[in-house]
């Protein structure tokens, strides 16, 4: 079990040094799913159900940030039966996540560098709690938006506290007047760690679920 405070005086910290956040990653990534469970987190289920129901038709998923794999093994919980793509910084938790058999590719990358994949190369990418570690939120949005094919979701969480810090509703607005997406629901603030950090205050996020344009802008 990890230390509860340290990691969440960790989080609440707001890290994006890239190797910083692999190393504590790597650190926790064989306890990582069981302090998970214990924190009631919810969110890869909130998102695999937002996707199976409003894209079913979707083949091919990319998770950004898919660390161990809980967004992954819940698409295949509810029934998501096509190409499913991984990409993390931590090996550690990408190894974790191969031997949970859920996804077809796994790959290491820094997600403050462009995504490793083509123009409108996937149905749908969801991104969970992920966005702590990105502080420039516009420019990973362009990216998700740039790899998913026209027509195709893009689901994210944002941290409550860091909603507006952020400007995530100036950024929302802006990528729908380029053409870029469509935001098709923003919801919250929702329980995320109804918990906290394995005790204390409740944290929240909201669910942003967007459709891409025609155009995708690049970040």
């Amino acid at each position: 079990m990890a230390d509860d405070d340290s990691i969440g005086d960790w989080l609440s910290a707001d890290p994006s040094d890239p190797t910083q956040v692999a190393g504590r990653y790597d650190e926790w990534a064989q306890t990582y799913d069981a302090d998970l469970a214990a924190w009631s987190y919810a969110a890869p289920t909130v998102v695999a159900e937002t996707i199976m129901t409003r894209h079913s038709q979707a083949t091919s998923i990319l998770d950004v940030g898919c660390g161990t794999g809980l967004v992954g093994q819940a698409l295949r919980a509810h029934g998501f039966t096509g190409r499913l793509t991984g990409l993390d910084l931590s090996e550690s938790s990408l190894a974790v996540a191969g031997q949970s058999g859920a996804y077809d590719v796994l790959e290491p990358a820094d997600l403050q560098q462009p995504l490793p994949l083509a123009d409108d190369s996937v149905d749908a990418v969801v991104c969970v709690g992920v966005m702590t570690y990105l502080p420039d939120v516009e420019a990973i949005w362009r990216q998700l938006a740039r790899v998913t094919a026209p027509g195709g979701l893009v689901v994210v969480t944002q941290r409550e506290d860091l909603w507006s810090s952020r400007e995530c509703p100036a950024v929302i607005d802006r990528l729908e007047a380029e053409g870029v997406w469509e935001p098709l629901d923003v919801s919250g603030p929702a329980a995320y760690l109804p918990l906290g950090y394995g005790g204390g205050d409740p944290v929240g996020c909201y669910y942003l679920t967007a459709r891409v344009g025609g155009r995708a802008a690049s970040g």
